[in-house]
């Protein structure tokens, strides 16, 4: 899909089906990730996907259970986590990724969740940019080793860790 572009507009963000699964391979790759987290939504999470004319473009997972990392289960028990937020490369830059954040704040806030964090690896200065854009902040307490699960082509899952710098957003809307 080579010089395919889209504007925010044309984009619709909405949990995953399972038959969603072949259109995410064929972007994203990772079968066994995706297959694992459309099998367990909306029990662990909510896996958000961006469509264009019918064509997945970019996903989100959404986790609504306890955080896998005990810094973010002990200090921000009950916020959501955003991870692995993605857009296909011929569609970045126009709008897709803010799509689906903004989708995903909006199921959190849809399930009472005051407030939403994610990752970002330490170097990416453009990435933590753009989330400062849309209103998010440095946690304050520094860094945290991240839970990154990987599956080889058998679907074997493995476990690591990497150095992450956690942001926050408050979701509540301030009156004046």
């Amino acid at each position: 899909m080579s010089g395919a572009t889209a504007d925010a507009g044309s984009v619709l963000v909405r949990p995953a089906r399972p038959d969603d699964l072949p259109g995410l391979v064929a972007v994203h790759r990772q079968p066994h990730y995706f297959a694992q987290r459309l099998a367990r939504q909306p029990g662990l999470g909510i896996l958000l996907v961006a469509e264009c004319a019918g064509a997945v473009v970019g996903s989100a997972f959404l986790r609504l259970a306890p955080a896998e990392e005990w810094q973010l289960r002990e200090w921000l028990p009950k916020v959501p986590v955003l991870s692995h937020v993605e857009v296909a490369p011929d569609y970045r830059g126009n709008g897709v990724g803010t799509a689906i954040i903004q989708a995903a704040e909006a199921e959190a806030r849809a399930r009472q969740r005051h407030r939403i964090v994610l990752g970002v690896r330490p170097g990416d200065r453009a990435a933590y940019g753009r989330y400062e854009r849309l209103g998010y902040v440095d946690w304050g307490r520094g860094r945290i080793n991240a839970l990154v699960v990987e599956y080889d082509d058998e679907g074997v899952r493995s476990v690591g860790t990497e150095p992450c710098l956690i942001m926050i957003k408050n979701l509540q809307t301030v009156s004046s």
